[in-house]
């Protein structure tokens, strides 16, 4: 790994051990049964395509890594569908949490600290490989891949959420609306005025203004407004990827589909409540943020499928 690259994944470990993801989604105590049950409502009544997307239920009997298990809100849904659960992450607060969820709820599973670009599991130890939002957040997610591919059995599959580029969130969101609306963080009311119209919590919004304020070059550079607008003010790193991005980027595995989903209907304003699900869905096949990617390892041997919701596959 080159200095440059360490020293970004130090800055990455750092953002998400001070602010594991999924916690600012409730204000019950931290580690309870309350904080947890909440954090799962949440997670599957905005994004409640996620069951079918991942295929949970289609998990019996498969050995199951997660990278990036947050909280273990997913990784308790394999596990009820009867896989054998391994998650890990980049940061100790993650796995702490997670490790609490299953000891609450009475489920087993195997937690450990790990970096994505450097799995110390041997060759073929999984059936399955699931990521959601994760490795577009590791400096080389190139070599992320290859470590999945590398643990995974043959016929095994690796199920993998990424930030789509071509997406209503980054072609307009991103790069329009918020870079236009981030002048007007300049001052008090052009705050609360981007608050009225979005949503975003205050707080994080006069945390984008204190960095605009700082450093007004390098907060609106391309790379730089992606990573703050994507996860977080202070959020070192993100990326988005198109189809044929994502395609080169499995291009090891036998097999890759690809689908689109979660037109987060914040975005929308004033016409996103409008919305009905068969709505979103159909919009978000096309301009979704989240681009999900099958891909099978070595096709033929010991194959299984995911049940997956209405989106339009490539």
């Amino acid at each position: 790994m080159s200095e440059s690259n360490a020293k970004l994944k130090e800055r990455v470990r750092a953002f998400w051990q001070k602010n594991p993801c999924g916690t600012k989604f409730t204000d019950a105590e931290m580690g309870t049964r309350a904080f947890y049950e909440r954090v799962e409502e949440h997670r599957y009544e905005k994004e409640w395509h996620i069951p079918a997307a991942a295929g949970f239920e289609s998990a019996r009997g498969l050995r199951v890594l997660e990278i990036g298990c947050g909280l273990g809100t997913d990784g308790a849904q394999f596990v009820k569908a009867g896989a054998t659960y391994t998650g890990v992450d980049l940061t100790d607060a993650a796995i702490e949490l997670a490790r609490k969820r299953f000891e609450l709820f009475d489920l087993p599973g195997y937690f450990r600290t790990a970096d994505a670009e450097n799995l110390d599991f041997e060759d073929e130890s999984f059936d399955l490989v699931y990521s959601h939002g994760v490795l577009h957040h590791t400096p080389d997610t190139v070599r992320a891949v290859k470590e999945i591919h590398r643990v995974l059995s043959p016929g095994g599959r690796a199920i993998i959420m990424l930030y789509h580029r071509d997406s209503y969130n980054y072609r307009v969101n991103i790069r329009l609306f918020r870079r236009m609306g981030a002048h007007l963080l300049k001052s008090e009311t052009g705050l609360k005025l981007v608050h009225r119209l979005t949503g975003e919590p205050v707080e994080s919004l006069r945390e984008h203004a204190r960095n605009l304020k700082e450093d007004a070059q390098s907060y609106l550079a391309p790379d730089e407004f992606l990573s703050q607008h994507t996860d977080g003010a202070g959020n070192p790193l993100a990326r988005v990827y198109s189809r044929g991005e994502a395609r080169e980027l499995f291009r090891d595995f036998s097999e890759v589909e690809l689908a689109t989903h979660f037109l987060n209907k914040r975005w929308l304003p004033m016409i996103g409540n409008l919305l009905t699900r068969k709505m979103e869905s159909r919009l978000a096949s096309r301009w979704g943020w989240h681009l999900w990617i099958y891909a099978t390892k070595d096709k033929g041997k010991t194959e299984f499928r995911i049940q997956k919701p209405e989106a339009r596959m490539e």
